[in-house]
Formats: structure tokens, C-alpha cells, sequence
């Protein structure tokens, strides 16, 4: 007897086996802060560790919407355009947020979350309270250290003193007490909120660093249950530890894979690859991984150009690369010898009227809903908020914020 039948019945199971074994990869693309400010301590203004984008990191958030893409057009070839936006909060009241309560990072990824007509989640980070975890004590001088200098003067005294009492305030554990300090296992799906970390390695094993980014991860590895990309705008130091905790690797055997990410570099993207793990999460996929993209924003080193911005010709790439960018700082500001001078002119925004310490070269135009700052002096001690923090549940969008501010310690 023929059973002919049989074969297009075995070609539906089959062609239903494939599309399970080939079902689309899902992304979480992850990108630094832009350029920053290099503010003038000694005139009372931020230093460049603690504050917000500079005209060019503004120009760079911008120039995310041609990379990924806005709701009228598409995302690069060889991306896929976001339907998820995450920020990183920096959660302490030293570091820079703008008119609209923005930090760096959330700065760098409005312009895209706008055109995309999406709400950036800010909520997470990698300060240990934000998600409920405690400092190793240890860990407190070298990040006080990093953030206003050994001695203060890396910051205004003001700003100085408002970070120290935040410091002192947030809660810690002590190693020297047994059975004090949890460690804690930074891979996602393994979160212990009774646990412990040294931030960002100081103190510490550079191991221990993980603190908040896990909670952060498993946010993200959740949101994949109902979008298939993610585009994350995260803080320098920390995007390897949010890596790890995504990909579930030991923080070394992740930096082996992805490298470090070179403090003077803001165009690189960060592409990881996931797929469903069977167990109601999501497995990481090296192959289709890729750690070094490029939002191609700076000026290419390898492009043709052989005269430099004053005239000068030259044939030398890395001379050529540098000069179109301007002499940077540490914290990539340009330096203003080399803004020209027919740029020194502009207008206020709308109902400002605040001079800027730098005269009429820090008046630009933009859009009243973002654009880089007026003033360099931000935070502005003349703000509801200076000396306070922001809620740590607030999920800031990108208009203009409705994030509460509190007392000290955070309720």
C-alpha cells in the first residue's frame, strides 16, 4: 500500500523543527556616554569625571538616530533599529544631570529614544543601593578618591562635601567584622540582594566590581521577553561588568572575549547575541557576537585626507584622525583653541537668561527638550535638588524629567 501522504507530513514536522532551531537571535546593543565637558574647577564648575556631554557628545548622540535609525527610517545594514532603550543612573548627586534631569548617559541615547518615539528606562545602574546591595567598605575611599580626587580637589568644595555625606551615608558593610560581607556571584539569574561588591574593583579584587550591573542585566534579559532589540547607553568603566553579567561569564573570561574598552574611545558598539535558554531566560551567543563595531562618527583613520583643519597638509593618518577631532582631554572635550571662531556666536535657548562663564562661546542652538548645556557650573547650586538624589525607582523618559528628589540616605 503507498502511503504518499506521508510525505508532506514529514516535511511539515521537519520544516517546523527548523524554525525552532533557527529562530531569530535577539540583540542587546550597548554603547558608552558621549564626549563630556572639561569644566574649569577653579571657576566653581564640575570637573570633567563628574560631568554632562559637551557640544561634540551631543553632535554624537544626534548622529545615533542615522546608526539605529528613527520611526521614518531605517537602522544601519548591519543593525537592527532598538524597541527597548536602558540608561545608566548614576545615583549619587555629584554627577552631572541637565535642565531636564538627564545624566550623560540618558543625554547620549534621547536624540535616538525621540526619534524612535520610545521612553529610555533609567532606572538601573551600578551604584550597590540601587538595587538594594550593600558597599564593601573597602571600596568606598578609592571610588571617593576616583570621583573628587585623593585630597578633594578634584571637584568644586561644594560638590566635594555633598558627595562625601552621600558616601558616608550609603550603606556598607565591614570585611574586617566576620561574616559581614556576602560576595557576591555577578553572573544574571544569580542575584543576591544581601550581597556585597567592591564598586567598579576599588578596594578590591577588579572582579568584585559587578555590584548593580547584574540587577541591570536581569532587567534586560526579562525586556527580551517582549522586544527582540535592546540598545543600552552605559557608564565606561562599568559596560564590561554588565557584559559579564549578561553573557553569565566570570568578569575575566568576558573581558578576554570583548578586550577593554579604551578610556578615549566613544564610538565603539558593543553587540551581544542571545537566544531563549529553555529555563525561562536567555542563553548568551558568542558566535554572531561582535565587540567591535562602530558608530563611525569620528573621523575614519584610515579615510584619504591629507590636510588638516589650520591647513596644514600632512600624510600622516593618526595626525589627520586627531586634528578632525579636535585636541581632546581626558574626558574627550575639545579643547576651545580649537573651536573656530566663527562658532562663538549663537543664541539662548528659549527663557534662558543665565550667562555662562564662558561667555557668548557656550551659547548654542537647539531644541528646547535637549541640548548641550548652558551652563558648565551644572549641577547648579541654585536647583530644589542640590545636595539630594534622585528617586532610584524613577523611570526617567525622554522629555522632561518627573524624577523626585530626597534627603539623605535614600528612602
Amino acid at each position: 500500500m503507498k502511503i504518499w501522504w506521508l510525505a508532506p507530513l514529514m516535511l511539515s514536522v521537519a520544516s517546523g523543527f527548523s524554525s525552532i532551531t533557527h529562530a531569530k537571535d535577539k540583540i542587546i546593543y550597548i554603547v558608552r556616554h558621549g564626549e563630556k565637558i572639561d569644566g574649569n574647577v577653579g571657576l566653581g564648575e564640575l570637573g570633567c569625571e563628574a560631568q554632562c556631554l559637551s557640544e561634540k557628545g551631543w553632535a554624537r548622540s544626534y548622529n545615533l538616530k542615522s546608526v539605529f535609525g528613527t520611526k521614518d527610517s531605517s537602522a544601519r545594514k548591519d543593525l537592527k533599529k532598538p524597541e527597548a532603550i536602558f540608561s545608566c543612573n548614576y545615583a549619587e548627586p555629584l554627577d552631572c544631570r541637565d535642565r531636564n534631569g538627564m545624566f550623560r548617559t540618558q543625554q547620549l541615547v534621547a536624540a535616538v529614544a525621540h526619534g524612535l518615539n520610545l521612553p529610555v528606562d533609567n532606572s538601573t545602574g551600578f551604584i550597590p543601593s540601587l538595587c538594594g546591595m550593600v558597599w564593601n567598605n573597602e571600596s568606598k575611599k578609592g571610588y571617593m578618591d576616583h570621583k573628587i580626587g585623593k585630597h578633594g580637589g578634584g571637584q568644586p568644595p561644594k560638590y566635594a562635601n555633598e558627595f562625601k555625606k552621600w558616601l558616608h551615608a550609603e550603606p556598607a558593610c565591614d570585611p574586617a567584622i566576620p561574616n559581614d560581607c556576602i560576595t557576591q556571584d555577578g553572573r544574571a539569574g544569580h542575584f543576591n540582594a544581601n550581597a556585597s561588591c567592591h564598586v567598579r574593583g576599588f578596594g578590591g579584587n577588579k572582579t568584585d566590581g559587578t555590584c548593580c550591573n547584574q540587577h541591570a542585566a536581569d532587567m534586560m534579559l526579562k525586556k527580551l521577553d517582549e522586544v527582540d532589540y535592546i540598545l543600552v547607553g552605559w557608564e565606561h568603566a562599568n559596560i564590561n561588568y554588565l557584559g559579564a553579567s549578561l553573557a553569565k561569564m566570570e568578569y575575566d573570561d568576558f573581558l578576554a572575549e570583548a578586550g577593554d574598552w579604551d578610556r578615549s574611545d566613544y564610538d565603539r558598539i558593543y553587540e551581544m547575541h542571545f537566544t531563549p535558554d529553555g529555563h525561562g531566560s536567555y542563553e548568551y551567543k558568542p558566535d554572531g557576537s561582535n565587540y567591535d563595531k562602530r558608530q563611525d562618527f569620528d573621523y575614519p583613520i584610515k579615510a584619504n585626507y591629507t590636510t588638516t583643519p589650520d591647513g596644514m597638509k600632512t600624510h600622516n593618518a593618526e595626525k589627520l584622525h586627531k586634528a578632525y577631532l579636535g585636541p581632546q582631554s581626558y574626558c574627550g572635550a575639545v579643547a576651545e583653541s580649537s573651536i573656530p571662531k566663527n562658532a562663538y556666536n549663537g543664541t539662548l535657548y528659549d527663557g534662558e537668561n543665565k550667562i555662562s562663564s564662558l561667555g557668548d562661546k557656550d551659547r548654542v542652538n537647539g531644541p528646547k527638550w535637549i541640548g548641550p548645556p548652558l551652563d558648565r557650573t551644572q549641577p547648579r547650586d541654585d536647583s530644589a535638588c542640590f545636595g539630594q538624589v534622585f528617586d532610584k525607582y524613577a523611570i526617567d523618559t525622554n522629555t522632561i524629567s518627573d524624577s523626585k528628589c530626597y534627603e539623605y540616605p535614600v528612602p
